[in-house]
């Protein structure tokens, strides 16, 4: 008896989802459809193209070409049933230096690509990270670098602007690998394998105190007064680092000339020179930046990139120096909220139709299909309900007029419609010259 009950059971399953991803309900994919809309919108007016890859690939890639922490702990890999070590994308870059060297030769250059692709990595989930989530990556390749340093920043910093932020709302902090690595080698003789795993923990300095950032360098042979000598130019000003360089001081030169091309372009307000900023990509061998938000209930880093020279070159292509940045939308989402900048979004119906009876059916589908052929967002009734019930649903789905044939519409060959707004109705012709006339009116309101 008890086995019979048991197996007549039923399993109850679980309404949550894999911890650190998300459902996206109506209201929260209108709000992405909105935010990637704008963002598309941007890209095209810098002349990017969009593209896009396979959510799997070799681990190998990632394993050469992404962060070591990424690799170590974030990716999702797993054998598939050839035995082959696949690994679920956790950025898109090394995808993307893969397919540029794959066509490099038929591609027109300057190459200018951005992808929106969903990512995962397992981290904990947190404001602003979660294991799943899309990334925006704009990416510029073959032309020179100056010009691209300075146009891939100010992509950045539009991208911003497009969803409605100000200058004063956030800033862009750039470095360059090169100033880091000539102060290491040159000035400070730390020894060529240790700087790696040096850049590694200067990449996450704010996280650490000033204690413990000391124990970890002691942990790479640093003396104490390298450690001060280190912190002192992680504080010096970039006019003060060109001098302290001397003949090693190019990168500072060269990053000097982007970051005054950048305030001229935008605004000092936005544009800093930020010696800590690291990256912790390995792949990055030129200027780094990152953009912070300044609000405080969300002071962080909200995306950054930088210049990668020899990405290209590792599938056996020819050298082709590139810079880009990924952004994940999570972040620009919290960035929208904070500042008060995401906006009311209402379902899109223009007109709803309405039915009497079982006997209209084809009469409303017919008008229906009129009104979709205008480009007109129409609904059409699916249930049988009081004429008030349905003017009320189609108020609170937003659209502006309710449009009907009753008998006597059926008789004069004409349609009637309700403005919602105003409660006015009107009758017009069941013909093209009615239908473009009640098209202009719905328009205009």
């Amino acid at each position: 008896m008890s086995s019979n009950l048991s197996q007549n059971k039923k399993t109850v399953l679980s309404t949550q989802g894999y911890r650190g991803t998300r459902d996206f309900f109506p209201n929260d994919q209108r709000l992405q459809n909105y935010v990637y809309s704008k963002i598309h919108k941007l890209m095209h007016s810098f002349g990017y193209e969009e593209y896009n890859g396979p959510i799997v690939e070799h681990l190998e890639l990632y394993a050469a070409k992404s962060s070591e922490e990424i690799v170590r702990e974030q990716l999702y890999s797993f054998k598939d049933k050839g035995d082959r070590t696949l690994a679920i994308r956790p950025e898109m870059t090394p995808t993307l230096a893969r397919m540029v060297a794959s066509k490099q030769k038929e591609l027109l250059k300057p190459i200018r690509w951005y992808s929106i692709p969903t990512c995962m990595r397992f981290e904990r989930p947190q404001r602003g990270r979660l294991r799943e989530f899309d990334q925006l990556n704009v990416d510029i390749f073959g032309g020179n670098s100056l010009d691209e340093d300075i146009e891939i920043i100010l992509s950045a910093v539009d991208v911003l602007k497009c969803v409605g932020a100000k200058y004063e709302d956030f800033e862009v902090k750039i470095n360059h690998r090169g100033i880091i690595n000539s102060f290491l080698s040159n000035i400070m003789n730390v020894p060529e394998g240790n700087i790696s795993s040096l850049l590694r923990l200067l990449d996450k300095k704010d996280k650490l105190s000033s204690d413990e950032f000391s124990v970890e360098c002691k942990k790479l042979n640093l003396t104490q007064d390298q450690t001060n000598n280190l912190d002192q130019f992680l504080n010096s000003s970039i006019e003060e680092i060109i001098s302290l360089l001397g003949d090693y001081a190019a990168p500072a030169k060269e990053l000097k000339n982007r970051i005054d091309s950048l305030i001229e372009l935008t605004s000092e307000k936005v544009i800093k020179f930020s010696p800590e900023i690291m990256r912790g990509f390995d792949y990055y061998t030129g200027m780094v930046f990152e953009v912070f938000d300044k609000h405080p209930d969300n002071q962080r880093a909200l995306f950054g990139g930088g210049r990668y020279d020899n990405l290209i070159a590792a599938f056996g292509g020819d050298d082709l120096a590139g810079v880009g940045y990924g952004m994940g939308d999570v972040a620009i989402i919290n960035f929208m909220e904070v500042h008060g900048y995401l906006p009311e979004l209402k379902k899109e119906t223009d007109v709803c139709v309405i039915r009497f009876s079982e006997s209209d059916r084809i009469s409303a589908l017919k008008l229906s299909k009129e009104l979709r052929a205008l480009g007109l967002n129409t609904e059409s009734p699916v249930t049988l309900s009081k004429f008030g019930k349905q003017i009320q649903n189609a108020e609170k789905v937003g659209a502006k007029a309710v449009a009907f044939r009753g008998n006597d519409e059926m008789v004069n060959n004409t349609f009637c419609v309700k403005w919602l707004l105003t409660g006015e109705q009107e009758i017009y012709n069941y013909e093209k010259e009615g239908f473009d006339l009640f098209y202009k009116k719905l328009k205009m309101n």
